[in-house]
């Protein structure tokens, strides 16, 4: 059934919305953008925001969650043509999720996993985030096991939860270009680290 065009125009203006939010936050970040400054840039009343959006959080959680979707889809595709190499498998992976450079800045990022700390809707999405990054990863490590790559004695979730650890301390790091590729450095020596008695 098509969508009716009061239906359309409110899908358009919440869209409006969250790309006047991105910009904002890209240009300010999260502590300096208001709900007001979203609404003018957006070219809508901040009443209409928050008839859309609860609060500044939600919009927030709602632009990470769409990001962070976009990942997780590019991450399941990339599953069956990943090298043997757990390390390699591994990091091109990581790849994929480091990406999310390529949708926020260093400090928004830091913002976003401050933010994750706290109880509330970006604490929601980092957990459900680390969740399905640990799902695709342990599913890596396990395909590696069942080819004879690693050992079958290596707990598979554990890993995963140990390289999302690291994963989480890279983005603590990386607030510049050079921090970046340095703490990238540390994470796949480090990620190197974990199989290296699990090789079979």
């Amino acid at each position: 059934m098509a969508q009716s065009l009061r239906d359309r125009q409110k899908v358009r203006r919440r869209e409006d919305m969250l790309v006047a939010a991105r910009t904002l936050f890209v240009e300010r970040g999260y502590s300096s953008t208001t709900m007001d400054a979203i609404a003018e840039q957006a070219d809508v009343g901040v009443a209409t925001v928050y008839t859309y959006f609860k609060n500044k959080e939600g919009v927030f959680a709602e632009l990470a969650r769409m990001d962070m979707s976009e990942l997780q889809t590019e991450g399941e595709s990339a599953m069956a043509s990943l090298p043997e190499d757990p390390v390699n498998a591994v990091l091109q992976l990581i790849g994929i999720y480091k990406r999310v450079h390529d949708y926020i800045s260093y400090e928004v990022i830091r913002e976003f996993t401050l933010g994750a700390r706290k109880k509330g809707q970006i604490r929601e999405v980092a957990f459900w985030v680390r969740e399905w990054q640990v799902d695709q990863l342990a599913r890596v490590l396990e395909q590696r096991q069942a080819a004879g790559v690693i050992a079958d004695s290596l707990a598979t979730e554990e890993a995963a939860q140990i390289i999302c650890d690291l994963l989480e301390k890279y983005y603590d790091r990386a607030a510049t270009d050079e921090q970046e590729r340095r703490a990238f450095e540390s994470l796949k020596r480090r990620v190197a680290l974990i199989f290296d008695d699990w090789r079979t």
